[in-house]
């Protein structure tokens, strides 16, 4: 009876052991083979160039590395690239500034990638100089990126302007420098980038004063079923910024 008890009671406790080793080698199988497809816009440089390459990307690379995560991306423009967010035919996007009417349409961690500064911008000759949204006269003619947000105070407003809407940055300094447009708003940093790129001074256009500062996420897709791959950015974000910079 010994014998046979001894012999049971090894024999539960190889299965119990075989059960708890299947069940860690399952989770960590699944672990460190998750994939996540991600939008990336192609005008937004330094943060995202034509390529989708950029301060954004390797941050998110670096991340989901911290964590197992392998990440396809889709170069496309920054509309197209919330619209595949939409339908379902991306589980993410970024450059996208968490507000109101975001927020309404995707999903957000609780972790930003960035902070992005973006100003008021006139031809060189200009007097105007606007504090705030809120300061600009209706019908006032404002170059913009198709699909950006601009921020809660901007969105507020929007409908007392007249929006040119185009896909690229230098557009948008053409359109300034032209005199087609009134102002435009612009991310300080890219307007650097983009002036350097088109060999324009800073100058050929007139800085003015800050519209906004945007925190600067992924926005996953309401569509599929990506709390994961949410929660999997933001352990990643935590690990990359709390490791010492080498």
């Amino acid at each position: 009876m010994y014998i046979i008890y001894g012999v049971q009671i090894n024999m539960k406790a190889r299965i119990v052991f075989f059960l708890i080793f299947i069940s860690i080698s399952f989770s960590s199988y699944s672990y460190s083979n998750s994939k996540v497809t991600l939008a990336v816009e192609n005008s937004w440089p330094p943060y995202s160039n034509n390529q989708g390459n950029g301060i954004s990307k390797e941050i998110i690379i670096k991340a989901y590395q911290a964590v197992n995560v392998e990440v396809e991306f889709i170069v496309v423009p920054y509309k197209r690239a919330l619209h595949m967010v939409k339908i379902g035919s991306a589980d993410g996007a970024f450059n996208v500034t968490k507000q109101d009417n975001t927020e309404d349409v995707f999903n957000f961690g609780e972790e930003y990638l960035l902070q992005a500064k973006a100003s008021y911008y006139y031809n060189q000759d200009a007097t105007l100089n606007f504090s705030t949204a809120t300061s600009i006269p209706d019908g006032t003619t404002i170059a913009l990126i198709l699909g950006y947000e601009y921020g809660d105070i901007f969105q507020q407003n929007k409908h007392r302007f007249k929006e040119v809407r185009v896909t690229n940055q230098e557009q948008i300094v053409q359109l300034i420098r032209k005199k087609r447009v009134d102002m435009a708003i612009m991310f300080d940093e890219v307007v650097k980038d983009t002036m350097t790129n088109m060999g324009l001074k800073n100058s050929s256009i007139k800085q003015g004063q800050i519209n906004h500062q945007s925190d600067i996420y992924v926005a996953f897709s309401k569509t599929n079923d990506t709390k994961e791959m949410m929660r999997l950015l933001d352990e990643g974000l935590n690990r990359i910024r709390s490791s010492p910079r080498k």
